[in-house]
């Protein structure tokens, strides 16, 4: 077995190990309202990814990859930004987030996704359009939270939006919504542009 192939079983037995912990964990809180969080979500998707790569071929590994890879990559940089602050607020400390059942999924798992894809993912495999076709996840997620919300119940502290940035009672307003819904795309786009190019030369990193 090649050191890539290593690596990303590896990698899909710590994502396993990390959806465990926290969605029992998180399930004993939210129920089964635990899997309207993008959390879980991208997860999953990372799950699904590793387990894949044995039985695909290398060109739609690499493919498939950039659709996971922004996602937990979003979830990781959403865990430092957004929920270290809340932490130190509401708990005056960030070790909350070092328990097992959050920091797994939050963030050991977004940096060896990344770690993985640096040095195994081929250059010059990806076009200049694909980072708009990686927000459709995010696109698909927030259409379906917006559904939900007008059907289902509460998710997560009296709101039925699993996250404050999507309620316009939490923010205020819709526009804010919009506005912190905007930032969060732009932020997402330009990652997905800076992955871009970090692999537009055609030459593989590492064998």
């Amino acid at each position: 077995m090649n050191k890539e192939k290593i690596s990303k079983m590896l990698i899909l037995i710590v994502s396993i190990f990390g959806l465990y912990i926290h969605i029992n964990s998180g399930f004993k809180v939210y129920g089964y309202a635990i899997f309207y969080f993008f959390t879980v979500l991208s997860n999953i998707a990372v799950f699904f990814y590793y387990s894949l790569y044995f039985v695909i071929s290398k060109r739609m590994s690499n493919i498939i990859q950039g659709y996971v890879l922004e996602p937990i990559l979003l979830t990781g940089i959403l865990n430092w930004f957004i929920l270290a602050p809340a932490s130190i607020k509401y708990y005056g400390s960030i070790l909350p987030l070092f328990h097992p059942s959050n920091f797994f999924v939050h963030g050991l798992i977004p940096i060896l996704v990344l770690l993985d894809w640096v040095m195994f993912s081929e250059k010059g495999i990806y076009k200049k359009y694909d980072p708009l076709k990686w927000c459709v996840f995010p696109i698909i997620y927030s259409i379906f939270i917006y559904i939900r919300a007008l059907f289902g119940g509460d998710v997560f502290n009296g709101s039925p939006y699993p996250y404050p940035f999507y309620s316009p009672q939490d923010m205020g307003n819709w526009a804010n919504v919009l506005i912190c819904l905007l930032f969060i795309s732009v932020i997402y786009l330009l990652g997905g542009y800076v992955l871009y190019y970090l692999k537009k030369n055609k030459k593989t990193v590492y064998r």
